[in-house]
């Protein structure tokens, strides 16, 4: 007898397949868009509010694939 599954993952949505191959740096681990900013300025104060808020550094960058701006974790 098939072992019963317990807690479900969440469905992941299916990438954009037009997205220059699906490249990480636009797509969070679990299959979402990341949140996209329009500009350094805003995504700059996205990372210090997250920083003051909740103590984790990210840094802003420009995406390749949509063009605006997306936060990550800070390489060391």
């Amino acid at each position: 007898m098939a072992k019963a599954r317990r807690g479900r993952r969440p469905h992941r949505r299916p990438r954009d397949p037009g997205a220059a191959g699906g490249q990480r740096e636009h797509w969070r681990a679990d299959g979402a868009p990341k949140v996209a900013y329009g500009s350094a300025d805003e995504a700059n104060r996205a990372t210090l509010q997250a920083r003051l808020e909740h103590g984790v550094d990210l840094d802003a960058y420009s995406c390749g694939v949509c063009g605006r701006w997306h936060l990550a974790n800070r390489r060391t």
